[in-house]
C-alpha cells in the first residue's frame, strides 16, 4: 500500500498536526513536491503533498487564498503541508478556511521539520511498496517453476498460478 497521509501523520519523527480534512488522511500520497508558486497547479500531476511556506502568497488574504486552494484541489493535491516560522509564525485562518471549504486536507508542519524530511519519508515508503511488490513477484515466479519442474502436472501449475 502506499504512504497515506495518515501514515505521514503518524510518523513520529515529522510531527505534522493536521488542521483540515481530518477525515480524508486515508488518501494515498503519490509524492511530496514544494513549491512557492501562486499556481504551482501546471506542475502537478496529482496525488501530490504539495508543502509551502506561502513565500509569495498573502494567506491571510481569504480572497487570495481562496483561488489558490480551490487549484489546487481541482488539480488533484491530496494535501496541502504549511510550513510555520518562516513567513507566518502561525497558519494563517484564511487558509484554514479554505482547506475546510475545499475538504483540502491541511498539514501544520513544525519550523524544526525539514520539507526534505517529508519528501524521504514518502520516498521511503514508495521504495518499500516498491520492494514489496517485486519480492512478492519473485517469490511467485520461484513458485510457478517449482510446478513446472516437480509439481502435478498442468494441474499442479495451473492451481499454483490461481493462487498468485
Amino acid at each position: 500500500m502506499p504512504p497515506t497521509l495518515a501514515s505521514l501523520v503518524h510518523h513520529s519523527a515529522l510531527k505534522l498536526t493536521v488542521l483540515a480534512g481530518a477525515d480524508r488522511l486515508d488518501t494515498p500520497v503519490r509524492w511530496a513536491h514544494v513549491s512557492e508558486l501562486i499556481d504551482p497547479v501546471p506542475y502537478m500531476n496529482g496525488g501530490e503533498l504539495l508543502l509551502t511556506t506561502a513565500l509569495t502568497l498573502d494567506a491571510e488574504n481569504p480572497e487570495k487564498v481562496r483561488p489558490y486552494v480551490r487549484r489546487l484541489a481541482r488539480a488533484g493535491v491530496v494535501g496541502l503541508g504549511f510550513g510555520g516560522g518562516v513567513n507566518y509564525d502561525e497558519v494563517p485562518a484564511a487558509l484554514v478556511a479554505a482547506a475546510e471549504a475545499e475538504s483540502l486536507p491541511l498539514l501544520e508542519v513544525p519550523r524544526r521539520t525539514p520539507f526534505l524530511a517529508i519528501t524521504k519519508a514518502v520516498s521511503a515508503a514508495i521504495a518499500a511498496e516498491q520492494y514489496r511488490a517485486v519480492t512478492a513477484g519473485f517469490a511467485a515466479q520461484r513458485e510457478l517453476t517449482r510446478q513446472a519442474l516437480v509439481g502435478e502436472g498442468p494441474e499442479g501449475l495451473i492451481g499454483a498460478l490461481a493462487a498468485q
